[in-house]
């Protein structure tokens, strides 16, 4: 698993395609609480969504990466580091900023490779 992360708009899924043209892109998002994902190795684009997609569903994101990380070994995941910046107000969007921080934590110690971007800079962190 490779795992790239920073904030919005930093160039994560055009980094991911520039490093892997022939990976198929599956997108995230709040109607995917838990997206479909191919055999063969793909990008994950917008992970966060999906964090917030199990949460709106009542659904733990962290155990279902947990149960599923074997199925993720092979993926490119990219997410949105949204822990920086102001604490949000709403009760929801606090539990989404801690749930995305702790799976981060759990996909960073399973990944072979974390790389942070910050205005498309690529950091390697592992």
């Amino acid at each position: 698993m490779i795992l790239i992360i920073g904030g919005a708009y930093q160039g994560k899924l055009e980094y991911a395609r520039e490093r892997f043209p022939n990976a198929p892109v599956v997108q995230c998002g709040e109607q995917y609480p838990e997206p479909d994902l191919p055999e063969c190795a793909c990008i994950i684009n917008a992970f966060h969504l999906f964090i917030l997609a199990q949460l709106r569903a009542g659904k733990d994101p962290l155990a279902c990466i947990g149960t599923n990380i074997d199925i993720l070994r092979n993926k490119i995941i990219l997410c949105d580091a949204i822990s920086c910046g102001v604490v949000p107000v709403s009760p929801e969007g606090r539990q989404w900023r801690e749930a995305v921080g702790r799976c981060l934590g759990l996909l960073s110690r399973n990944s072979e490779s974390v790389i942070r971007l910050f205005c498309g800079i690529p950091s390697v962190l592992k």
